[in-house]
């Protein structure tokens, strides 16, 4: 029994140590591995964590956390709350919205913006827990504003063409979802997302004048307001609508724009702010900005970095964190859908990085011809003499730095085979696999 006659200052000491002690003690129990409360929150950026996931330079008297905000460098506006509706469906035990959040990625694929590509392996897909796995690169396109003739209205062309039977047109494709959540829905986006709202817009001046060919739209890469903002961003903000053949204000490089009917696909580049809202509607009703190069650090970090941008790293290690009013996580297959989407840009970055800086990236390739070498006289025997040494140099670098590449594993193996010569031949070799 604590002592009655505790001070505020000898309690928190007591509990502090208490909760210690309960770290310390930490076990299996029944096959279950208990972490105990997540009571822990960051002070520069209110994420929760628990203890055991504090940086491991700190104490466990005075954690801190470094993987979310990387000790406040990174300054983010929080994800923007969803509209009630939408809110009441991803909180909601009624039938209605269980049965919503098991097909929250079919409702977001009819009413995204963007079409999704990529190889998805359903080779693990099961009675188990829902996994969502894919190979090779993920990416993201958008057609003309319009539909060829004869062709029938997808993605943002279904805001825009024949909308007096929008809803039909979206069951035609999905017929087991439920008409009226879809309706519910579609008036939500109408009403708090500003991507949609220019396609409305679109809608409108084609209905004014049916005859107009010269209508185009133009999705900005540049915002002009602060990528910190805490406001919803507005209509204007993110598109403009241009009637006739100019333009106020030339197009940037990196600007989508959308034809009325060309008959052409585009691929939204990762880089562009757009690349996460017009995809995932769901997520991101009220059109938040995804992760673009012109997102600045915190003002007081700028000095000591060589960098003064966030990474995609560092920006999607600050969305995904667990914050009171986030609700990422509650989407369910959609949230893991997002995160293996921004997994795979954070690799393309890197990969796009390496592959443009290889001129200065020589002194590796100096450093990986003993490796090549050593790579040919192994297999020297099925080689003619001719072929030995022919890949030095022709293809892009990948150092020992990138996770997974070939060079990054040869060198653990260099490193487990050092471990060998010091310590002697091991007495068992022991593996392990973690399926999903």
């Amino acid at each position: 029994m604590p002592s009655t006659s505790d001070t505020p200052v000898s309690r928190k000491r007591r509990l502090q140590r208490e909760r210690v002690e309960r770290h310390r003690q930490r076990r299996f129990d029944g096959g279950r591995l208990d972490l105990g409360i997540i009571d822990q929150t960051c002070l520069h950026c209110g994420t929760r964590f628990w203890l055991c996931e504090k940086d491991r330079n700190s104490s466990l008297s005075s954690p801190r956390f470094a993987m979310c905000c990387a000790g406040g460098k990174v300054r983010l506006a929080p994800v923007l709350d969803p509209p009630p509706y939408l809110l009441d469906l991803y909180t909601s035990s009624c039938s209605e919205a269980i049965s919503f959040r098991k097909n929250i990625r079919a409702y977001n694929g009819i009413l995204a913006c963007t079409s999704f590509g990529a190889n998805i392996d359903e080779s693990f897909q099961g009675q188990g827990v829902s996994n969502f796995k894919i190979h090779g690169q993920i990416y993201h396109r958008v057609g003309s504003l319009m539909p060829d003739e004869g062709q029938k209205p997808v993605f943002a062309q279904l805001y825009i063409y024949d909308t007096d039977h929008e809803n039909s047109n979206r069951l035609r494709v999905m017929r087991d979802l439920n008409a009226e959540m879809l309706q519910n829905l579609q008036n939500m986006l109408d009403t708090s997302n500003s991507y949609i709202q220019n396609f409305r817009q679109v809608r409108d001046l084609l209905q004014n004048d049916a005859d107009s060919a010269e209508i185009s739209m133009r999705i900005f890469c540049d915002h002009s307001n602060d990528a910190r903002r805490y406001n919803a961003p507005a209509a204007s903000d993110v598109a403009a609508i241009m009637v006739g053949d100019g333009y106020e204000v030339e197009p940037s490089n990196r600007d989508i724009v959308l034809n009325l009917c060309d008959g052409t696909l585009q691929r939204i580049s990762e880089l562009h702010p757009s690349y996460d809202p017009l995809q995932y509607v769901l997520l991101f009703p009220n059109g938040d900005d995804g992760w673009h190069l012109d997102i600045p650090l915190a003002d007081n970090t700028r000095i000591n970095t060589q960098r003064d941008t966030v990474t995609p790293m560092q920006f999607y290690s600050y969305r995904l964190q667990i914050r009171p009013g986030n609700c990422l996580q509650r989407a369910g297959r959609l949230y893991q859908q997002y995160v293996v989407d921004q997994y795979s840009k954070i690799e393309q970055h890197r990969l796009n990085y390496l592959r443009f800086n290889q001129s200065s990236l020589r002194l590796d390739l100096y450093k990986g011809i003993a490796d090549a070498i050593h790579a040919d006289d192994r297999d020297a025997d099925d080689r003619d003499a001719g072929d030995i040494g022919q890949n030095i140099g022709r293809r892009i670098i990948l150092p020992s730095t990138f996770i997974g590449g070939p060079r990054q594993m040869y060198q653990l193996y260099q490193d487990a085979m050092a471990i060998v010569s010091h310590f002697g031949k091991p007495d068992l070799f022991v593996t392990f696999t973690c399926n999903p």
